[in-house]
């Protein structure tokens, strides 16, 4: 499942694309950086 990302992490921009390759990555359109996001699991709360 791949989540839609709301904001480049470099520049903050909103114009963000999915890349093919590498798997799981986001292209963004304005400052051009492409990066890629992984999920961590979180432990439940007591």
């Amino acid at each position: 499942m791949r989540l839609a990302l709301q904001y480049c992490p470099y520049c903050g921009e909103q114009d963000l694309r999915p890349r093919e390759d590498p798997q799981g990555a986001w292209e963004c359109a304005d400052c051009r950086s492409t990066f890629v996001v992984t999920p961590v699991a979180q432990e439940a709360r007591r």
